[in-house]
């Protein structure tokens, strides 16, 4: 496997996609672009709040809606152009999120990186799982470290890496979540199916284990393909 190497990681909303990119772009000195968080970022931004594009996408995204994979597109293929100038391998967290967005996005990582360096883990877990994650997890608001709820964590106020203010997303509501799920379903899946199709490597990941599992799954399939 070639040093510069891309990662792709799927599932529905509360898999822990994030936190497994975050983990493996460190491991392996990888540029972690979380499209999720990128768009979050441009949409909030208060110097975009008069431009009309970003109001509508605004809106979609609050309320759980892909935004327009147009205007996904575009921002992500120029990002994923200067991470490759600046030599650097890259790992996606739930992106690209429509079919659309995977014939645009994935012949240019494919002529960039090669085919054989990208990597698709498909994380796995039940929706009843993925409605109880969201509802009680939050987010760091400045490093994006996601923080699950347990008796442990429930009292955190701040981020245990970086000590920034712990909140919770705007999108994380039980209204919002099954919206998410049932966008991942009709989406997203189709994604999948279009990278099976194009000889694309996919491997299974059960999503339901703690984090720490879940990160030995998928080290050691990638392990396995340095060899």
């Amino acid at each position: 496997m070639s040093s510069l190497f891309v990662a792709i990681f799927f599932g529905p909303p509360g898999a822990g996609k994030g936190t497994q990119a975050r983990r493996i772009a460190e491991k392996f000195n990888l540029v972690n672009f979380d499209t999720g968080r990128f768009i979050e970022e441009v949409v909030h931004n208060p110097l975009n709040q008069d431009d009309p594009v970003v109001q509508k996408e605004r809106k979609n995204f609050d309320q759980g809606y892909l935004c327009a994979p147009e205007w996904v597109v575009q921002i992500v293929r120029e990002k994923i152009k200067k991470i490759y100038q600046n030599k650097q391998g890259l790992v996606f967290s739930g992106s690209p999120r429509t079919l659309y967005e995977a014939e645009k996005i994935m012949p240019l990582l494919s002529d960039l990186y090669g085919q054989e360096n990208i990597f698709v883990f498909k994380i796995n877990l039940s929706q009843e799982s993925a409605v109880s994650r969201n509802l009680h997890r939050r987010i760091c608001e400045k490093c994006g470290y996601q923080v699950i709820y347990s008796p442990e964590t429930k009292n955190w106020k701040f981020c245990p890496l970086c000590g920034g203010k712990l909140v919770v997303r705007s999108l994380d509501n039980e209204k919002s979540i099954k919206v998410r799920w049932d966008e991942y379903r009709k989406r997203t899946q189709p994604v999948l199916d279009y990278l099976a199709q194009n000889n694309f490597q996919i491997f299974e990941i059960n999503g339901e284990p703690a984090p720490d599992i879940v990160t030995e799954e998928v080290l050691k399939y990638l392990k396995s393909l340095t060899k």
